[in-house]
């Protein structure tokens, strides 16, 4: 059965029907200091080469990125939705789908979709998901990241009814998906597993923590889950396991290899006797900000030019947005609604009458605790990896008589 035969088929159709309006609700209208305006035009960002494509990578992993100057919305639409994983997506029958809770539960449990999607605690959850391997080379230029709105129903509540043992250390997430891995030690045969994540319990009985079957008020795209996926608000994309289909509790830690040997980063500590670095595993969202894109309009005589981006983190509300043109000073931007704790903030900053040619655009974000977005020296003092990349990005625009 085809994803779009299944879901007129689908006994859970009534189910969408009815999330559907409490899930627009909450996108509301297009964000105004994102939509283009009447009369205004792009600004050419030099950094964009023919190495950038929106569908990068076929497969082993499959990279599918969003070019943010396209964007007109606060949300990201389900077609154009980033998606980055290590194998091929799977095709999932939604009327044979079942969830399965596993391990060191007192009742092990199974779910339908349909039962699911009815429960009465389904909800709705603005999340901006960001790629920890994001960054600004050519080929990616940011474009591991979007926004949308999440429906489903919570963890906590699941795994609590499932009764979760006391012994229990680790949640462990796995997709319908496998990966195929050679153990030497086993005459190096090849298995092939699941592909998995963990989380300690407590962070998988955190409230927000969601499993989701819609995003932005429709069925899961089959490139970012469908049918159900995990949704761990907060953190980085490789946690939110996609097509999952089970959910398996233990009393060790969970070494998959993407869990210890692929997402990890050196990070420094600071002790009485100096600094030491610690290989980590990647979790938790930093706070960034980008420019994404500039536009200009006249104004009378003028050229009135706008400089705009999102803003994001997860874990402390987004206080401010700054940015620098050339080696000018500081300056606050205005920042638009800020629709949910985990959803990115939008920001635009004018500016008048920059002189034809070469300037150079960067932004930084600022949180409620006042931590600044680092500098790219400042995230290489305190952090080693080609992943979890959130310096300042400085940006070049071309800008023609």
């Amino acid at each position: 059965m085809t994803h779009a035969a299944s879901e007129s088929a689908s006994p859970t159709r009534r189910d969408f029907l009815r999330s559907t309006s409490a899930a627009l609700a909450l996108l509301g209208v297009p964000e105004a200091l994102w939509a283009m305006q009447s009369g205004e035009e792009m600004v050419r960002l030099t950094d964009y080469t023919d190495d950038f494509k929106i569908e990068a990578q076929a497969s082993n992993p499959f990279v599918r990125c969003v070019d943010h100057r396209t964007l007109t919305s606060w949300v990201t639409a389900n077609e154009d939705f980033y998606a980055f994983h290590q194998t091929v997506t799977p095709t999932v029958d939604p009327a044979t789908f079942r969830l399965r809770i596993s391990g060191l539960v007192d009742r092990p449990r199974e779910f339908t979709l349909g039962e699911l999607m009815a429960r009465a605690d389904r909800r709705d959850e603005a999340v901006t998901l960001e790629c920890s391997g994001n960054s600004n080379r050519p080929t990616r230029m940011a474009g591991l990241l979007s926004n949308g709105v999440w429906t489903g129903v919570p963890l906590a509540t699941v795994l609590k009814e499932s009764g979760v043992k006391a012994e229990a250390r680790e949640v462990v997430f796995l997709g319908a998906d496998l990966e195929k891995e050679k153990k030497w030690q086993a005459g190096n045969r090849e298995f092939e597993a699941p592909h998995g994540r963990s989380v300690y319990v407590q962070d998988a009985l955190h409230p927000d923590a969601l499993l989701a079957f819609h995003l932005n008020g429709k069925p899961l795209p089959a490139k970012n889950g469908f049918p159900l996926r995990l949704i761990l608000p907060g953190w980085y994309g490789m946690t939110q396991v996609k097509w999952l289909s089970r959910i398996h509790l233990i009393d060790r830690r969970y070494e998959g290899q993407h869990q210890v040997r692929n997402y990890l980063s050196l990070r420094a500590h600071e002790t009485p006797e100096g600094t030491i670095w610690l290989d980590q595993s990647i979790s938790r969202t930093n706070m960034k900000s980008i420019v994404a894109r500039v536009t200009r309009r006249r104004s009378g005589a003028d050229w009135e030019y706008r400089i705009s981006g999102p803003a994001w983190g997860g874990q402390v509300p987004i206080q401010a947005v700054e940015v620098k043109v050339d080696e000018g000073p500081w300056q606050t931007a205005t920042l638009g609604d800020q629709r949910g704790k985990y959803a990115w903030t939008l920001w635009s900053f004018a500016v008048k009458n920059l002189t034809p040619g070469l300037h150079k655009v960067v932004s930084r974000a600022i949180d409620a605790n006042g931590t600044v977005q680092p500098t790219e020296q400042e995230r290489r003092a305190r952090l080693a990896s080609g992943r979890e990349d959130n310096a300042q990005w400085t940006r070049e625009i071309d800008v023609t008589a």
